[in-house]
């Protein structure tokens, strides 16, 4: 009976296996993350080439995922090169590069972070629909309760 209580609650406390984020889809959560669509060459050889498989098609045909995915497959198939005595590290932005503004780090930080979530502007435009049905919705009670009040 203790060895049945204890396999039980061995099975019942262990995390299931399937839990932990393939790693496809952490290389496209890291380029979603990331506005210079930078990808670290931490990954093995496999997940950039399955990431490829499973990009989205909207994302294959109008950004340039795919290609930012074969340059970190072939930073990883490199390895770690150093120029002259230094590693080769991220590149940084420049202090004159349009994307290093205020402006865009404000929006980059209310944007999606992972491959999963909704785009920004289709937020901005729910909202602004969900507004218009309100004040319509509005306008529609009040004409109605206008109409109860005046005698025919």
């Amino acid at each position: 009976m203790a060895v049945v209580l204890g396999v039980l609650a061995l099975a019942v406390s262990a995390p299931p296996a399937s839990a932990k984020t393939p790693c496809w889809k952490q290389v496209l959560n890291e380029w979603t993350a990331n506005q210079d669509g930078y990808i670290s060459a931490d990954y093995p050889l496999h997940c950039y080439n399955d990431a490829i498989r499973h990009v989205p098609e909207d994302l294959a045909q109008y950004t340039g995922v795919i290609e930012n995915i074969q340059a970190a497959r072939l930073r990883a198939a490199r390895g770690t090169r150093t120029l002259q005595g230094r590693s080769q590290t991220r590149p940084q932005a420049t202090p004159n590069d349009p994307s290093a503004g205020v402006y865009n780090s404000a929006l980059g930080k209310l944007g999606p972070t992972n491959s999963d979530s909704l785009p920004l502007p289709l937020l901005i435009l729910a909202g602004l629909a969900a507004i218009m049905v309100a004040a319509g919705g509005a306008g529609l009670v009040s004409r109605h309760l206008k109409a109860r009040k005046t005698p025919a």
